[in-house]
């Protein structure tokens, strides 16, 4: 039950403290030519449902939580991380390749709006949302941690979001039920550096 839940988050919280500049946010991570893009939002703004949305050729890789890294050379990867709600309660569990990685070009902000547009977020928004979605993870395991512990994982976390939206792209996407939001994201992300090259 409750206790092999908090395990799991606890396991993947060791695994991203390991990993280098890791970061686990409460996002949805799909991909498209071998980019990825993750899409965060409070609980119930969407993510599931925009991931679900999404049309060949992106693939969602899953609609939960994101692990992010840093390589050697400074880039961002982002690993598809398992929904651990489905393994609760008679859930409809699921299985999830965490070994792939796909390079991370761009992170979206969802919010409802009545019809799609994008708006790019300055760097200070952009660390406030990212660290929302980290603590929306670390809220399943701060009990784990004394106060100082708690002070240090957060200082290290804001440490690395604070690097990661000086490499990413980060925007708000004002999204629709039924528009067809990834043509936006396709403009922004995938056409544009196949155009520059021409």
């Amino acid at each position: 039950g409750n206790i092999s839940f908090r395990h799991l988050f606890g396991l993947s919280h060791a695994i991203a403290q390991q990993a280098h500049d890791g970061l686990l946010l409460h996002g949805a991570l799909a991909e498209n030519a071998d980019r990825g893009v993750i899409l965060i939002a409070q609980g119930g703004t969407g993510k599931t449902t925009a991931s679900e949305r999404l049309p060949l050729p992106w693939h969602s890789l899953c609609d939960d939580i994101t692990l992010v890294v840093r390589d050697t050379s400074g880039g961002f990867w982002a690993h598809p991380w398992p929904t651990w709600s489905r393994f609760q309660e008679n859930g409809r569990g699921g299985s999830w390749n965490t070994q792939k990685a796909v390079p991370l070009k761009a992170i979206y902000h969802l919010s409802q709006a009545g019809k799609d547009w994008l708006e790019p977020l300055g760097n200070g928004q952009a660390v406030i949302f990212l660290t929302q979605s980290a603590e929306q993870v670390f809220f399943q395991v701060r009990h784990d941690f004394d106060e100082d512990a708690r002070r240090h994982f957060r200082l290290q976390q804001f440490e690395r979001i604070c690097a990661l939206v000086q490499h990413v792209s980060c925007n708000e996407l004002h999204l629709s039920m039924t528009g067809s939001f990834w043509q936006l994201l396709e403009d922004a992300f995938v056409k544009k550096p196949a155009e520059e090259h021409d």
